[in-house]
């Protein structure tokens, strides 16, 4: 047994530094990048597709989608269909109408509000404002609220991260 106990402290010793070192959040290299910002702008593609339309234009005005949607990479699938029908795989941006609707049926919030795409749902707003757009909605009188929307994503990649934006300003 104390024939073990010489190589058994220098692993341990090891073992130690190494998960001491192990960094505890994730490097600037690896947040996740803004594909609004890095869609290819060199390409012009106009296309009318229904409630969408397809525009990739150099000097578009992003400053209109200014609140980021929530949960998008749990509607990956979604997103995935919306692209694929739209034949937007090359622009790296779909502009489309979102449609806010109050969930208060929600298990987690129920001020949540999803958000929704050509029927299909694309994310949530934040829970943080969440009841000030639920009574934003009440107060229009309707149930749900319609505003601009962009789906970005990086047109070079096989498997990009897709991300959602739309025109909303909370009260």
């Amino acid at each position: 047994m104390y024939s073990v106990l010489p190589f058994l402290i220098p692993v341990i010793v090891i073992l130690i530094l190494v998960i001491r070192r192990t960094p505890k959040s994730t490097p600037a290299s690896m947040a996740r990048p803004d594909y609004f910002e890095q869609a290819p702008q060199s390409r012009f593609v106009t296309s009318d597709l229904g409630a969408f339309v397809v525009v990739n234009q150099s000097g578009d005005d992003d400053s209109e989608y200014n609140y980021g949607v929530v949960g998008e990479s749990f509607q990956r699938d979604h997103l995935m269909a919306l692209i694929r029908a739209h034949k937007a795989f090359e622009t790296g941006e779909i502009l489309a109408t979102a449609v806010l609707e109050p969930e208060p049926t929600n298990p987690f919030d129920s001020t949540a509000v999803k958000v929704v795409i050509e029927g299909v749902q694309v994310g949530y707003i934040a829970k943080f404002d969440s009841a000030a757009v639920t009574k934003m909605i009440e107060k229009s009188g309707k149930k749900s609220y319609e505003v601009p929307a962009k789906i970005g994503f990086d047109a070079e990649s096989p498997a990009p991260l897709i991300g959602v934006k739309i025109a909303l300003t909370v009260e």
